[in-house]
């Protein structure tokens, strides 16, 4: 088959596909260059004459048709395969304009609700148009098998993502597991046997060491507990006997002077002068007037 259309570059937009098509020098640049062939490809896709077409001669792709750009009939057969996969939802933009005449550049834009099937569908029509304006020596393209094939592509890609978010699940809930194996891997092999089994036995001895503590912890909760209810009969006796004492200080005190009273009265004369014990320190009553 004769390559007379080649796609040169496809540039793909938040919205669009962008795509440069060379013609070459052989291929025809109007439909109506090879009526022929035209026919062919209408034959093939007849709802291609039910297209609108706002910006040609007609409102109807159908009546234009025959005397058009071939870049522009391929455009409307990209829009028509896509159409007839179900997948691409209301594709209703298109527009192609000539970029370079001597070269035979001309830009194709479509609207891209799917990028692969998009550019898919614009190959699949550039080999349509390749065969139909070509010397026909390759069997009748089937359409169906195409649009087939197209299908079939989009439902693999989509398989495919299921099934990379499906294994990119799995491992997060074995995570944790596989955490402390791989440390506990690690440490074996960056260390002797000796090393593991002396880790384990310090292991052991700390967990017994935790145990006693938190025994003793509890023993002395309990201890203190029964001294909290004990010590307040335990220090009641103490108490009584520090208030016997306190009251027997003060009488004996008061004994002692007053024995040392007596002697010194009978040892010497008795003065007028003022003491605790003389009467002169005793108040008097004043007479009432």
């Amino acid at each position: 088959m004769a390559q007379l259309i080649s796609i040169k570059k496809v540039v793909v937009g938040p919205k669009n596909l962008t795509a440069t098509v060379e013609f070459s020098a052989k291929a025809p640049r109007l439909t109506s260059e090879n009526a022929e062939a035209t026919e062919r490809v209408l034959e093939l896709l007849p709802g291609l004459s039910e297209h609108l077409c706002l910006g040609d001669a007609d409102a109807r792709f159908g009546l234009v048709a025959n005397d058009t750009e071939v870049a522009h009939l391929l455009e409307h057969v990209t829009v028509e395969l896509l159409a007839l996969t179900n997948l691409a939802g209301d594709v209703s933009s298109g527009k192609t304009s000539l970029v370079d005449s001597r070269r035979g550049l001309y830009e194709i834009i479509l609207a891209c609700p799917d990028d692969v099937l998009v550019a898919a569908s614009l190959s699949s029509a550039v080999w349509l148009l390749n065969w139909a304006y070509g010397n026909q020596e390759d069997a009748d393209p089937d359409i169906n098998a195409i649009v087939s094939g197209l299908v079939a592509l989009i439902q693999s890609l989509d398989g495919e993502k299921t099934d990379e978010l499906a294994d990119s699940a799995e491992p997060e809930a074995d995570a944790a597991p596989q955490a402390e194996s791989v440390v506990a891997e690690d440490y074996a092999a960056d260390n002797s046997s000796e090393d593991v089994a002396d880790a384990a036995a310090a292991d052991a001895v700390e967990a017994e060491v935790a145990d006693a503590e938190e025994n003793n912890a509890e023993v002395a909760g309990i201890d203190a507990a029964d001294e909290d209810v004990v010590a307040p009969a335990v220090d009641a006796e103490p108490a009584t006997d520090a208030e016997s004492a306190a009251d027997a200080d003060p009488i004996a005190t008061e004994l002692a002077e007053a024995t040392a009273a007596e002697d010194a009265t009978d040892d010497s004369e008795v003065t007028d002068v003022p003491d605790d014990w003389n009467m002169i320190n005793v108040p008097r009553p004043k007479p009432v007037r």
